[in-house]
């Protein structure tokens, strides 16, 4: 027990002065390149920050069922048909058990796994049966820096439905800015919704008539 003990004693005094060496000539480096060192620093802080904001598979099963909440209230006819097909196929992949999250450090990928995690299904447990990475699912979605960047783009406008005006020609397809708060928008809907009033000769001789615009 003795000479364990003083082998024991050896070595952690062995580390302690490898690691002290080591932090001294850190500390001197620093001292020769300090903007080097602080831009290290910095690279490092932010690397750290990164890897801890990789969002996990409960944050993506998650954001699925808050988007399905915030389609919800919107009329099926105005509904974007992307948001809605990427919605549901992340909710169906989760209640049949084969949404996947993997995290490779810096971000997380999302993909569909071709078999469920019921023990019944022997080709999901054989390793010999398992599918080879390149036969998996294609990929749903990437997470990094806490967001899941392909359902947030099709999340995007949820409540326009562009393959409403799928038969119209191009140009009518695309609206300005200026075309979507302009003058003239506003007073041709003023005209609309100006009374009309008919006179005499307008009506044969008949009293005034007042027609009110459509509301």
């Amino acid at each position: 027990g003795g000479v364990w003990g003083a082998r024991g004693a050896l070595w952690f005094r062995a580390l302690l002065r490898d690691y002290s060496s080591s932090l001294r000539d850190a500390a001197g480096a620093a001292r020769r390149r300090p903007l080097l060192s602080a831009a290290a620093v910095a690279g490092l802080a932010v690397t750290a920050g990164l890897a801890r904001s990789v969002p996990d598979g409960g944050s993506l099963e998650s954001a699925a069922v808050a988007a399905a909440a915030a389609l919800s209230p919107i009329p099926p006819g105005s509904r974007s048909p992307r948001a809605e097909r990427r919605v549901l196929r992340l909710l169906r992949l989760r209640e049949r058990g084969r949404l996947r999250v993997r995290s490779l450090g810096l971000l997380s990928v999302a993909a569909a796994e071709p078999d469920g995690t019921d023990a019944a299904l022997y080709r999901a447990r054989c390793p010999h049966l398992r599918p080879r990475p390149w036969e998996r699912g294609a990929l749903l979605d990437v997470g990094f820096a806490g967001r899941w960047w392909l359902l947030e783009a099709a999340l995007r406008d949820p409540d326009v439905n562009e393959e409403e005006f799928g038969h119209l020609p191009g140009p009518l397809r695309r609206l300005r800015p200026a075309e979507l708060r302009s003058e003239r928008n506003e007073r041709l809907h003023r005209e609309r919704l100006r009374a009309v009033v008919l006179s005499e000769a307008d009506i044969g001789g008949e009293e005034p008539l007042e027609i009110r615009g459509s509301a």
